[in-house]
C-alpha cells in the first residue's frame, strides 16, 4: 500500500483541484475577425467572440499564464506559456496584450509638483511627451519587486500604467522628484 503525501501533489492534480483549463495550440485557435477588431478563441469546436486577456504574472512572466475570459468575464482557460503557440498566433495575442497593457517607459521626469492631494507629472516617455496625475504617491509609485528595486511602475488617476524600467539608470533630477516615494 502506497501513501501518497501532500507535497506530491502534481501539477495536473492541481489543475484538476482549481478547475484550471489549459488552452493548447492544437484545440485553441485565436483570430481577430476584421469586422469588430476585438480578438475571437475557436476552443473544442466553440466559437468565443470578443475575449478577454489578463496576465497572471505581468511583470515575472509576462508571456506565461494568460488567462482568457469570454465576452461576459467568464474564464475559458488559461495559456499556460505563450511560447507554445505558432508565431502567427503568437503575434495576435501579444498585439491584444500590448493593448490591454499599454505601459510607456519614463525617460525622464520633466516636472513632478503635488497641489492639493495630487501629483501632477509631466514626463517624457517612449510614446512621446505625457502629462498625468497621481493620487497617494506613496501607493501609486512602487518598485515592481521591492527585493531588487529596479523596475518602477507609476499609476495614474485613470489606471494607466507608466514603466521606469532601471531606476538606477534614470538621471539625477528625475530620480530626485520621486525617490522620496519608493520606500
Amino acid at each position: 500500500m502506497t501513501v501518497q503525501t501532500q507535497t506530491s501533489v502534481q501539477e495536473s492534480d492541481l489543475q484538476i483541484l482549481a478547475n484550471i483549463v489549459i488552452l493548447k495550440p492544437e484545440t485553441a485557435v485565436f483570430a481577430k475577425p476584421e469586422e469588430n477588431g476585438y480578438l475571437s478563441l475557436k476552443f473544442n469546436d466553440i466559437e468565443y467572440t470578443k475575449i478577454k486577456l489578463s496576465r497572471a504574472l505581468p511583470y515575472k512572466n509576462p508571456e506565461m499564464y494568460i488567462c482568457c475570459f469570454d465576452k461576459d468575464g467568464k474564464e475559458i482557460g488559461i495559456i499556460k506559456n505563450l511560447a507554445d503557440y505558432g508565431e502567427e498566433q503568437q503575434i495576435l495575442i501579444k498585439s491584444e496584450l500590448s493593448r490591454l497593457y499599454y505601459s510607456p517607459v519614463i525617460l525622464k521626469i520633466t516636472s513632478a509638483k503635488e497641489k492639493m492631494g495630487y501629483m501632477y507629472f509631466e514626463v517624457q516617455t517612449t510614446a512621446g511627451k505625457r502629462d498625468f496625475a497621481l493620487k497617494d504617491a506613496s501607493r501609486n509609485i512602487k518598485f515592481i519587486d521591492p527585493e531588487i528595486k529596479r523596475a518602477v511602475q507609476i499609476l495614474d488617476v485613470d489606471g494607466n500604467r507608466y514603466l521606469i524600467e532601471d531606476f538606477s539608470k534614470l538621471d539625477s533630477s528625475s530620480a530626485k522628484k520621486i525617490e522620496a516615494y519608493l520606500v
